[in-house]
């Protein structure tokens, strides 16, 4: 990828969302971390939409690059079926067919260590791979979830 892909990072934990996104570069540009359903809710309808969110959390370990939409939303496995529904129906008017952006889940059938910096340095791994994969196969743009 010439340019950083610029992504929106979901996690539970801020120090598993630290690793992920150290991991994540030079490839990708971690804009926005989000620690919540809530706060997917709230935010990320708004950066799909190229606008910074009103929520200025200060503890945000993302860039806080605001100048561009994301190109791609990487969400952890502590988001689950219904947390994921959630946030990707807040984020419908603004990120469907076209105009819209491939979601990354993780695959639960594929063993993961457990919680640390080894789960965190597997998730890069898996998240890298699955990039590359989307943009070989050149789904990089449109709406749609692939699991990693």
């Amino acid at each position: 990828m010439a340019n950083p892909l610029r992504i929106v990072l979901c996690g539970k934990t801020a120090q598993i969302a630290t690793t992920v996104k150290a991991g994540l570069q030079p490839e990708c540009e971690v804009i926005h971390v989000i620690l919540s359903t809530s706060a997917g809710v709230s935010d990320l309808p708004k950066l799909l939409a190229g606008k910074t969110p009103s929520t200025q959390d200060p503890g945000n370990i993302g860039t806080q690059n605001y100048s561009q939409a994301p190109q791609a939303v990487v969400l952890g496995g502590g988001f689950d079926d219904e947390a994921v529904k959630t946030i990707r129906a807040a984020c419908e008017s603004v990120s469907s067919g076209e105009k819209g952006i491939p979601w990354l889940r993780p695959d639960s059938s594929v063993p993961v260590p457990p919680l640390g910096p080894k789960y965190g340095a597997a998730m890069v791994s898996r998240v890298k791979n699955a990039l590359r994969e989307l943009e070989e196969e050149g789904r990089v743009k449109g709406d749609g979830v692939y699991f990693f």
